[in-house]
Formats: C-alpha cells, structure tokens, sequence
C-alpha cells in the first residue's frame, strides 16, 4: 500500500509542536531581494494553469493488535474500498517567480506553516517581508469568481507570463480551523498553454482531475 508521505509531514509536526512551539521564531529570509530578478513575472502573458485542489482519507479501517513485551500497540491501516476523495473549497494558492530569495521564501512558508500555534496564512508577516509581496501573485477561491474558480477544488490562472514559478497552496481557515501550506513545488508556465497543476494531501496520493 503506497502512502502520501505528506501525511508525515502533517503528523510529525503535530507531534513536536508542544516542545518546540515556543522555540520557534519564524522570520524572513536573509538573503537580499533583487527586484530586478523577478520583474518579467509583472507583466501580463499569455500562459495559463489549470490546477486543483483535493485530498482524501480513509472513511473505514482495520485495527491490528501488536503485543511489544507488557504493551500493545495499535496499528491501523485504511480499507481501500472506502477511499474518499475531498475537494477543497477554500484555498489559495500564491506563484513566486523563481530566485533564490523566492526559492528560500517557499521553504519558509512550507516549513513554518505546519509549526507555528494559532491561524496562518500563506504570505504570512512573520516570514514574508512586506517589501516582497507585490511580487508574489495571488488568488483566492472561491472569492476570486466563477471565472477563477469554476468548480469545488478547481482553478482556472490565465494571463500569466511564461517562467519558472514555486507554486504555494494553502488551506484557508475555515470555522476557526488552522490554515496550513499543503504543497511546494516548482511548475513552469509556456506562452500560449495551459499547464496542470495538482495540490494534494490526505492519506494517499490520487489524481484530482486538473
């Protein structure tokens, strides 16, 4: 059965954040942002993406019983039968032209989202200087509009410039929930196509359909 390690990555923190909740201190990158670098993503293009968002989780699972010495330990394992798929409704999702600077930028919001108490958000202040943000193109769903957001979960970006990007989604926080980075990763755009993109997390990895 092939997991998502991203669940690990969901997990884990979980487990760490009470000893290191107050030894964290997130700030923005050292290195010095070169405006110029990323200047040619400010200009309006002709490429697209066409992206998802989703997830799922197990609904049913089995237990199994392990005696180690005087303890017994647990293990669960999802029934693949009732797999459930979960579009998200609210997301953002946030298209850093690639530097260096924006490359260390990525890994902070991906890092310092899963370990930080309380409500985040993608560009959030405590690592994104305020300097940076209007280089960093952003949408919403679904508060951007049906041309947008067409669907639960799915996405529409066009007039975009071609490049190199690190595309950054997020849950948003929903009825007090946390919201959360889900996925990091690098997607090129190309002058008069539209391109896929697929933001996942759950307990295993499927194609939402982009």
């Amino acid at each position: 059965m092939r997991h998502n390690n991203k669940i690990k990555k969901l997990f884990f923190p979980m487990l760490i954040m009470p000893l290191l909740g107050g030894c964290i201190h997130p700030h923005p990158p050292a290195l010095p942002f070169n405006s110029n670098e990323v200047a040619w993503a400010q200009k309006p293009g002709h490429a697209a993406i066409r992206g998802c968002v989703s997830g799922a989780i197990f609904t049913r699972q089995t237990t199994t019983a392990l005696t180690l010495g005087n303890n017994t330990v647990y293990t669960f394992n999802g029934i693949d039968s009732s797999i459930m798929q979960i579009p998200r409704v609210h997301f953002t999702v946030e298209l850093l032209p690639e530097s260096e600077y924006m490359h260390a930028l990525a890994k902070k919001m991906e890092f310092y989202s899963h370990r930080l108490t309380g409500p985040t958000v993608v560009n959030d202040p405590r690592w994104v200087d305020a300097s940076v943000l209007p280089f960093i193109a952003r949408i919403s769903c679904p508060v951007a509009g049906p041309d947008i957001c067409p669907s639960i979960g799915h996405f529409v970006w066009p007039n975009l410039p071609a490049g190199q990007w690190y595309a950054v989604t997020s849950y948003d926080a929903t009825n007090g929930d946390n919201s959360y980075v889900i996925d990091v990763q690098k997607i090129t755009t190309v002058d008069g196509k539209t391109v896929p993109l697929v933001a996942w997390t759950g307990t295993r990895r499927m194609l939402c359909s982009s």
